[in-house]
């Protein structure tokens, strides 16, 4: 760094570097050293259809070909899910055949001074590393 800029940490943002002498011109600080090595790291990502409740005489009697109804209907939004916390909703699409999920929404950072709540975990770890 330059003996002329300094360094300033914003609340629930990375550290930026401010130039003085230049209002509003602020250029983010290098990216974490453990960056490349975490973004290669592979999680189980889950998505959540629907759920229901069965009694164990159902669950016993269950099948190949026996259908469990759930508590949604098809066009209903979705969770993904890494670690059991909610990382994004989304909605089922086909596509070539396959399914697949389309993300229609990630949940917002909590504020500063807020307690992070737990699906907001990965995206303060992505914030973090950039």
């Amino acid at each position: 760094m330059n003996p002329s800029e300094t360094a300033t940490p914003q609340s629930g943002t990375v550290n930026e570097v401010r130039t003085p002498g230049e209002p509003g011109e602020v250029r983010p600080a290098a990216s974490s050293p453990a960056a490349p090595l975490l973004m290669g790291v592979k999680l189980p990502i889950r998505v959540l259809l629907g759920r229901t409740l069965l009694p164990l005489r159902d669950v016993a009697q269950l099948d190949n070909g026996s259908v469990v109804e759930l508590d949604c209907s098809p066009n209903d939004p979705v969770e993904i899910m890494v670690n059991d916390r909610v990382i994004a909703h989304g909605e089922v699409v086909v596509v070539a055949g396959n399914y697949g999920v389309r993300i229609t929404g990630i949940p917002s950072a909590p504020k500063h001074g807020e307690a992070a709540a737990g699906g907001n975990d990965l995206l303060n770890l992505s914030e973090k590393l950039k």
